[in-house]
C-alpha cells in the first residue's frame, strides 16, 4: 500500500512555522475569549485555515493540512505526486487522508475521480489548472468542483480543453462566468464547444480581465474570424489570441 511522505512534508512544515510566534491570548474581539478559543479548538481544517488567515492566534502548531506537492496528476487510477522531478509517487484516492493541501501544476487526465480527489483537499492554491481528458473520458466537471479548484483565486494559466462546467441540474455555465473565479488569469485555452457560445459578454469579460493570451482549438470552417478578432482588438489591443481549426 502506496503511503504518504509525511516525515518528510513534517520537517518542511516544522522549518515555516518554527519562526512564527503564535500568541497565547486572543485578540481584541467583540466575541468573548471563550468562545475564540472554542473556534481554535474545535474548528475543522478547512475552518481553521480561514481563520489562520484573520490573525496568528489561530495558527495551530501542528500545519492542519498536509502538503501534497506542486505538480499533481489526476489519471484513470492514480493520483501522481511530484516534489521533485526525482521524486514521484502513486496513490490511490482512498489510501489518501482527507486533509490534503495542493499548490502550483494540477493536471486532470481523467474526470470521474475528480470529485472523490477534492473531497480530499482542505486547501487548493493553483497557478495552473489543465483539462487533459481524453475523448473515452467524461468532458465535463461539476461547477462546485470548478470554484474549489479556484477557490485561491490565484489560477494564471486555464487549460479547459474540452472540458465543460455544469450546475447541479447539468445546466451548462457560460464562459463569462468562470471568468468571475479567476481574477488572476493570464492565459485561457479551450476548444470550440457548439452549446457554448462566445458571447458578446464574454467577450467584454475577457477585455476587462488580465488575460494576455487566449486560444480556441477546433474552431468550424463558417467560424466568423476576423469580425472577432476584430471585437477582441477594439478594447483589448495586447491580447494574443491564437484561434486553431
Amino acid at each position: 500500500m502506496a503511503k504518504i511522505q509525511t516525515a518528510k512534508i513534517s520537517a518542511v512544515i516544522l522549518q515555516i512555522t518554527s519562526t512564527i510566534t503564535i500568541p497565547k491570548w486572543p485578540p481584541k474581539s467583540d466575541f468573548p475569549n471563550d468562545i475564540l478559543k472554542y473556534m481554535k479548538k474545535n474548528a475543522t481544517e478547512k475552518q481553521a485555515l480561514k481563520l489562520m488567515k484573520t490573525n496568528k492566534y489561530f495558527i495551530r502548531e501542528k500545519c492542519p493540512f498536509i502538503y501534497f506537492g506542486d505538480y499533481v496528476v489526476l489519471t484513470q487510477n492514480f493520483v501522481n505526486q511530484t516534489f521533485f522531478l526525482s521524486d514521484e509517487m502513486n496513490y490511490r484516492i482512498d489510501e489518501l487522508p482527507n486533509n490534503l493541501g495542493i499548490c502550483g501544476t494540477f493536471f486532470i487526465e481523467e474526470g470521474n475521480h475528480l470529485s472523490q480527489f477534492i473531497s480530499k483537499c482542505v486547501i487548493c492554491d493553483l497557478k495552473c489548472l489543465c483539462f487533459t481528458i481524453s475523448w473515452k473520458s467524461i468532458k465535463k466537471i461539476s461547477y462546485d468542483d470548478f470554484k474549489v479548484l479556484t477557490s485561491s483565486g490565484r489560477l494564471e494559466k486555464l487549460d479547459l480543453g474540452p472540458t465543460i462546467v455544469t450546475s447541479n441540474n447539468g445546466e451548462i455555465i457560460p464562459y463569462e462566468y468562470l471568468l468571475d473565479h479567476t481574477p488572476e488569469l493570464r492565459s485561457l485555452c479551450l476548444n470550440y464547444n457548439e452549446d457554448l457560445e462566445l458571447s458578446q459578454k464574454f467577450i467584454e469579460k475577457i477585455c476587462a480581465s488580465n488575460l494576455k493570451a487566449f486560444t480556441v482549438f477546433q474552431l468550424p470552417k463558417n467560424f466568423k474570424r476576423e469580425a472577432f478578432l476584430a471585437n477582441l482588438a477594439k478594447k483589448k489591443p495586447q491580447l494574443r489570441v491564437h484561434l486553431i481549426s
